[in-house]
């Protein structure tokens, strides 16, 4: 790959923001546990690179992006020459951005989105990024550390564990001081460190996604958000809890041409609202015993009127029993399994 090929010096005292563009003539390989869930939607790689970690007092200078386009890999970084072009960095990311139903980034729940979101605050920007668009990698990796015998949790731990190799030797902190730097005396080699740094990340980021198909669905679907797709709309499930014997959804649809809507079914209740975009499932379980002594709650498919056929195959149990909860397991791939069929039917009544 050739990076620095596309990096141009600026003037001296020049205040520009950089829009950099590069286009790989490279097919992206998508693990088969990403495209099980997420086949039809756009998905963008993003990862920034700040003047510091306080988002009250520092600011955004570097934000990447990878993107596919006719199947091939785009990476943009919106770079700013000095940190006072921060607010034109900022609308220009938006504009790309909010074109995406998938955002993947490593740490980005808790470092990346919120110091985002403060920064359009504090540029008095109407936007802000929605969390349950977020695939934060890291929040799965924490969770399987141990199973996939990772040293820790960095990103550059899964690329060894991948074997992948990047060519950048420089740490987010390092940028840090590296811009400082170069605002004062514009030297281009420091900017295309700083821009390589991000660059890789992105990059290797979009390689490490493999890591996903080592995997297991139960904990990926813990992990990252669950998003329905029907007559053209995106559904998102925000919230997901079984509570005193019942299971309730939460979660979000932007159709402005879907109206409020309230429904209430033998088997299930269900309550959408236009002014926020959101709506509620709820579903009452039956109690039950199995026959192992074990306490469940369950439903009954034949309350339900459209045809679903259970993940489990257990003998033991009919087929229009789906369980729902063991004893203080929940049955993870079974609810998603479900509510997958049951979301998309609700949504096609209603639109």
């Amino acid at each position: 790959m050739i990076y620095y090929n596309i990096f141009a010096e600026i003037p001296k005292g020049v205040d520009i923001l950089e829009i950099i563009e590069n286009n790989l003539k490279e097919i992206f390989n998508l693990p088969k546990n990403f495209v099980s869930f997420y086949k039809h939607m756009n998905f963008a790689i993003f990862d920034i690179e700040t003047t510091g970690l306080n988002p009250n007092d520092d600011q955004v200078i570097l934000i990447g992006l990878l993107y596919l386009e006719n199947g091939n890999i785009t990476i943009k970084q919106f770079f700013c020459n000095n940190r006072n072009e921060e607010l034109s960095l900022l609308k220009s990311f938006i504009k790309v951005i909010k074109h995406f139903d998938i955002l993947i980034n490593y740490n980005g729940n808790t470092f990346d989105i919120p110091f985002l979101n403060k920064r359009f605050l504090a540029n008095k920007i109407n936007y802000s990024i929605e969390s349950y668009k977020s695939i934060d990698i890291l929040k799965l990796i924490r969770k399987v550390q141990k199973n996939l015998n990772l040293k820790n949790c960095k990103l550059k731990s899964i690329e060894k564990y991948l074997g992948i190799h990047r060519n950048d030797t420089i740490s987010g902190k390092e940028s840090v001081s590296l811009y400082a730097q170069f605002e004062k005396n514009q030297n281009i080699q420091l900017k295309n460190t700083i821009l390589l740094h991000n660059y890789d990340d992105l990059y290797y980021l979009g390689k490490s996604l493999m890591i996903l198909d080592q995997i297991s669905h139960e904990q990926i679907i813990s992990c990252f958000p669950q998003v329905f797709y029907t007559n053209d709309n995106m559904i998102y499930v925000t919230n997901q809890i079984i509570k005193n014997g019942t299971l309730y959804l939460k979660g979000i649809c932007k159709n402005k041409n879907i109206d409020d809507y309230v429904a209430y079914e033998s088997s299930f209740s269900f309550e959408y609202t236009k002014e926020t975009n959101t709506f509620s499932i709820t579903i009452p379980l039956y109690k039950g015993r199995l026959s192992s002594g074990s306490q469940c709650l369950y439903i009954d498919t034949n309350d339900f009127s459209f045809l679903y056929s259970k993940v489990s195959l257990d003998a033991r149990i009919p087929k229009n029993i789906i369980l729902f909860k063991i004893d203080k397991k929940i049955q993870t791939i079974e609810i998603h399994s479900f509510i997958s069929i049951l979301i998309p039917y609700i949504f096609k009544k209603i639109t």
